[in-house]
């Protein structure tokens, strides 16, 4: 039985997983922004993203697609959960959480690992491997309320290496109202709302607010999205490990290697309306004119308060 870590991966991982990764200053392509990376340096943007959307997934391959803190580890885990029959946490590092553009320059050498193999991406629907989008391979889109993910982005990025000492008020201004970061956070969500709506890929929508209220139901359709046995019993047990503190606990956080003193700062509240200790009343007076405008047109609802 062979999973990512122990694949004998030598390409970039190492000497990427154990050193400083300075993100800052952006990488811009047109419209869009992207976090910088060694292999964006080495290869240029345009290759970095051609060599995604140009790999041949298996039909047994998932997609984990998540705007950064949207949940992605939290459902990563019960992904991981899920797939391995079992409520042991995933603990074997950066390379078992496979994310899509990093292990997209030695895809080949994965080969080896067990199906159904899951990738994690940040990246929006039309940068995406197209032979998976167009085959109709499974995807898990994975969204957040805007305004409590822009909060957790804040404190998330605030002090990691590179990033500017930005005030919240400098953040909005410089992040929130040009929403360019990976595409932004308005088109990434149309995209993938249209695509899950007309059936132009194969989606199960998922929102961080129901894994939160409702996480029995939601993780059941998880289950039966990804084909995989599940029970009661089973699923209320993951419940107990899945919990926001035992997550944050027990799951490997490969971001250290952005934070100065590699410290663990992934995992802060993981609440519902912490949005409203950051947002002044013309900020959110300001994002709810800008939000009626780009959504206008898109048929999705979030929550916002307990």
């Amino acid at each position: 039985m062979a999973d990512a870590q122990d694949v004998p991966l030598k390409v970039h991982n190492e000497s990427v997983i154990d050193s400083d990764l300075v993100i800052y200053p952006f990488t811009r392509l047109g419209e869009e922004t992207f976090l910088s990376s060694p292999l964006i340096t080495e290869h240029g943007i345009e290759k970095y993203l051609e060599t995604v959307r140009t790999l041949k997934t298996k039909d047994t391959d998932i997609l984990l697609c998540t705007t950064m803190k949207s949940g992605t580890h939290w459902c990563h885990e019960i992904l991981s959960m899920l797939l391995s029959q079992s409520v042991e946490y995933n603990t074997k590092g950066s390379l078992h959480h496979m994310f899509l553009e990093l292990v997209s320059f030695f895809f080949d050498k994965l080969d080896e690992v067990d199906d159904p193999r899951l990738f994690t991406t940040h990246l929006p629907l039309h940068h995406l491997p197209t032979h998976h989008v167009k085959n109709g391979y499974k995807i898990i889109y994975l969204n957040r309320n805007p305004k409590d993910r822009w909060a957790s982005n804040y404190t998330f990025l605030h002090g990691k290496l590179g990033i500017p000492d930005w005030t919240w008020n400098e953040f909005f201004d410089n992040m929130i109202l040009k929403d360019d970061l990976q595409g932004g956070w308005f088109n990434y969500t149309r995209e993938f709302e249209k695509a899950a709506q007309t059936k132009t890929a194969n989606i199960l929508p998922v929102k961080y607010e129901d894994l939160k209220f409702h996480p029995f139901s939601t993780i059941k359709k998880m289950a039966e999205f990804i084909n995989v046995s599940h029970n009661d019993d089973f699923i209320k047990e993951m419940i107990k490990k899945c919990s926001f503190d035992n997550i944050k606990k027990h799951k490997y956080d490969s971001t250290r290697i952005i934070d100065p003193k590699h410290e663990s700062t992934l995992f802060r509240k993981g609440l519902i309306g912490d949005w409203k200790n950051w947002f002044t009343v013309a900020q959110n007076e300001k994002f709810d004119e800008m939000y009626r405008e780009e959504m206008k047109n898109c048929d999705v609802n979030f929550i916002y308060d307990l």
